[in-house]
């Protein structure tokens, strides 16, 4: 069962842009397309960026009409924020579903207000904010993007208002798609490279995080075409770094009931991190997961080791999870903000060597 379906489980507990065909679209350009005026590519707030996923606006993504803002799903508050900038982390990672934060038409909903509120706070405490789109490959009407007829236009004009809206932010970072799976690399890039020309085109020089598909696993990576078709990435600037994940049980698929394997935190990111250096590339690990079990809490350690002892390939990580509607899931790192005084989970031990 992949983590996706985890979630779904969970959450049903708790409360006029440039016109390209499809087809011009799935073609990988041979160069640059370049805006008319090229934005200045925004520098990150640090080199490296220990983060964390505040997960709640991806919540309950089959209601009907992308539900009910506060009542199927949420975005984290401003206290969310001052904990985990309060023991040191650097970054967070905001999931969202596109149909949730824009109208049919591409036009910003309340849902864009409460992110931009989020985003300020963040930058006041010093913290970079990654939008996740958290769509798993699909556009906002719920299209394979690069394969189904317009999902790649959909998709592209969709980031493009985002950026229209969130450009002069300079403490955030764009991250395309969360694991996309259904299409293939091909498409997928076509996909990418598209919404990457409407980001540019739109005036948003930040960095853009870009994932590979099949669920974007780190230890994959090099063991299906990621590691060849990604490389097809084009941004005018230069301004981007590959996502990966990685889990620690037996099919990487971040199911915490899985029993962890041992080593999995020392090997499973050799495949990318070797990767990234030998062709000049940058890394972000957008998702790990652990539990407080001994064993999980010693392979997060290995992991976090080999991002640190990396960081010339790595600019950083954000942890499954925080946010508020967890509950009892196994992977939450997320005390209870409201005690006194606040008690942390037992992974924040295994995470806080690694905040400097």
């Amino acid at each position: 069962m992949k983590r996706r379906n985890i979630l779904e489980v969970i959450c049903s507990s708790a409360i006029a842009w440039p016109q390209i065909s499809d087809a011009q679209q799935t073609r990988a350009p041979s160069a640059p397309t370049v805006p008319a005026q090229v934005p200045a590519a925004v520098p990150l707030l640090a080199s490296f960026l220990p983060g964390v996923n505040l997960a709640v606006g991806e919540f309950n993504e089959e209601t009907k009409n992308g539900g009910t803002l506060w009542t199927d799903y949420g975005y984290p508050d401003a206290a969310e924020i001052d904990y985990y900038a309060g023991k040191g982390f650097r970054l967070v990672r905001i999931p969202f579903l596109a149909k949730r934060v824009l109208s049919a038409n591409h036009k910003p909903t309340a849902d864009m207000d409460a992110l931009s509120k989020l985003i300020d706070h963040a930058n006041h405490r010093r913290m970079a904010v990654v939008l996740d789109m958290h769509d798993y490959g699909m556009s906002r009407s719920g299209k394979l993007i690069g394969r189904d007829a317009g999902a790649t236009r959909e998709f592209a004009a969709c980031w493009a208002a985002i950026a229209a809206r969130i450009k002069d932010k300079r403490n955030v970072t764009l991250g395309l798609m969360n694991e996309p799976h259904d299409q293939t690399a091909s498409e997928w890039l076509s996909g990418a490279n598209a919404a990457i020309r409407a980001i540019r085109s739109a005036g948003a020089g930040q960095l853009l995080l870009v994932p590979g598909s099949y669920w974007d696993g780190a230890w994959k990576w090099t063991e299906e075409d990621n590691h060849t078709v990604m490389l097809g990435v084009i941004d005018p600037l230069g301004n981007y770094a590959y996502e990966a994940h990685q889990y620690f049980d037996a099919d990487g698929s971040g199911n915490p009931e899985n029993p962890v394997i041992a080593g999995s935190g020392t090997s499973r990111p050799k495949p990318f991190t070797e990767w990234l250096r030998a062709n000049g590339k940058k890394g972000f690990i957008g998702e790990f997961g652990f539990t407080s079990s001994p064993a999980y809490l010693a392979e997060a350690d290995a992991f976090l080791k080999h991002l640190a002892e990396n960081r010339d390939v790595y600019i950083g990580f954000a942890v499954w999870a925080g946010g508020p509607w967890w509950g009892d899931y196994p992977f939450s790192v997320r005390p209870d903000l409201a005690a006194v005084p606040v008690v942390d989970k037992p992974q924040m031990r295994v995470l806080a060597k690694y905040l400097g």
